[in-house]
């Protein structure tokens, strides 16, 4: 499947959700809304972040591919999911409510379930592992089939609680 790229909706020059910057082109949390209505958040990446990863966006807005380790002192944090791939310490987009052709999750990760932190940096799955963090608001729409990503839908998704 590939990743479709939305437009942006707000009319401000310089929006590729799936772009990278060396140096910071926008006000870091600045949001921005797609023409299809998806909604995406400027960061700044701290460490390597690929397309498709779920990552946490804390309240500095250095985002940070989500794990059991970062999420378990990471409760109501924001999450989301990369457009693009950020090396570390670049500037970029990330989907913070919407629809997300790719997100990174594990083996047969099942549609409808409830998914939660894994040990592998950037993504989730639904295997309900103990010491894991459940992602509230983010939902797989279709099971994952090949490749580790499966299609979702986010609705603000913050870092919930522990299982």
């Amino acid at each position: 499947m590939a990743l479709t790229i939305p437009k942006s909706g707000s009319g401000r020059l310089g929006v590729n959700y799936d772009d990278a910057h060396a140096e910071q082109v926008f006000e870091l949390g600045t949001c921005d809304v797609s023409q299809s209505g998806d909604e995406f958040v400027y960061v700044r990446a701290n460490g390597a972040i690929s397309q498709s990863d779920v990552v946490l966006v804390p309240q500095d807005w250095d985002a940070d591919q989500i794990d059991t380790t970062n999420s378990a002192s990471a409760f109501g944090e924001k999450v989301g999911v990369a457009f693009g791939t950020l090396a570390d310490n670049q500037y970029g987009w990330v989907l913070v409510c919407g629809v997300a052709n790719e997100i990174n999750v594990g083996s047969s990760c099942a549609a409808n379930a409830a998914i939660n932190s894994t040990s592998t940096a950037g993504r989730l799955d639904d295997d309900a592992t103990v010491g894991a963090e459940v992602v509230d608001r983010l939902v797989l729409t279709t099971a994952e089939s090949s490749g580790n990503v499966a299609p979702g839908v986010l609705t603000h998704p913050t870092v919930g609680a522990t299982l």
